[in-house]
């Protein structure tokens, strides 16, 4: 399947190709992922999603067909409901900022794909940058240096987040950085593969605080490897539960395992998770 804008987000293609958000939910929960992809289960698109696809249409240049397309963002009389008009000051803010148009300045939702341990997989990439885009950011900021490294160019990946506070992680059993708890490095790690030519992952990120804050964030290459060796040892299985060869476990906590919850016993209190 020859992937474009017009079917990047096709159910044919999402069963075709793996993706980072795919490989992310199954890795959460491998029946919520399977229910999903059949069109059996569903989540309710939520506000602070909705905040961060019009921030990335912002930056898309196609703000303009985003609120055609969710009519639920306006008030009844037409102006921006409270946390749209935070979205239009988050990118006024990001504007002021040189350095971060710069990493916005790339070539815009460039979609990559290849095979990773023989799955395919699919991805978008925000804002890819050029060898001369990554020249000009050194000259002007010289302090990027160490990340641009030999400016062959640059994978930059848009996020609007609450805020960029540390996590707690129920797997860890300790607070850990956004970007462990949101999965972040498996992104930058399947778009810098799929991309071929291990150019530096940076997130350009944005908060939707009072004041809205950004950072620009890079991932090194070491945790990026960590981070392709599990996609590299997880994604066959998860290939196989597409294709109904394998069934899929059952994580018993997300809101998917709860709504098909069925009682089989009755359980001593001593099993109760709080």
């Amino acid at each position: 399947m020859i992937l474009n804008q017009a079917n990047y987000y096709s159910k044919e293609a999402d069963m075709e190709y793996m993706s980072a958000s795919q490989f992310k939910n199954f890795k959460r929960c491998e029946a919520a992922a399977m229910a999903e992809l059949r069109d059996e289960y569903a989540l309710d698109e939520s506000t602070a999603l909705l905040v961060g696809g019009y921030v990335d249409a912002h930056f898309e240049g196609t703000l303009d067909v985003y609120r055609a397309q969710h009519p639920e963002i306006f008030k009844k009389d037409g102006t921006l409901k409270s946390d749209f008009v935070k979205a239009d000051e988050i990118i006024a803010r990001a504007e002021r900022d040189e350095l971060f148009m710069l990493l916005m300045s790339g070539k815009k939702q460039v979609i990559v794909t290849g095979k990773i341990a023989g799955v395919p997989f699919k991805g978008k990439i925000d804002s890819l940058l050029d060898a001369d885009a990554c020249r000009e950011m050194v000259r002007r900021f010289p302090e990027t240096a160490p990340v641009v490294g030999f400016g062959d160019g640059m994978i930059v990946d848009l996020k609007c987040m609450k805020d960029m506070h540390r996590v707690w992680s129920d797997d860890e059993h300790s607070y850990v950085s956004f970007v462990d708890a949101w999965g972040y490095d498996y992104q930058g790690a399947i778009y810098q593969k799929l991309e071929g030519h291990a150019l530096p992952f940076v997130l350009a990120v944005t908060t939707k605080e009072t004041e809205p804050n950004l950072e620009a964030i890079s991932l090194s290459g070491d945790d990026l490897d960590l981070a392709l060796s599990d996609v590299e040892e997880l994604a066959p299985r998860y290939a196989a539960i597409k294709r109904g060869e394998i069934e899929p476990e059952r994580c018993e906590k997300c809101p998917y395992c709860i709504a098909t919850k069925k009682l089989r016993r009755i359980i001593d209190l001593t099993e109760l998770e709080v």
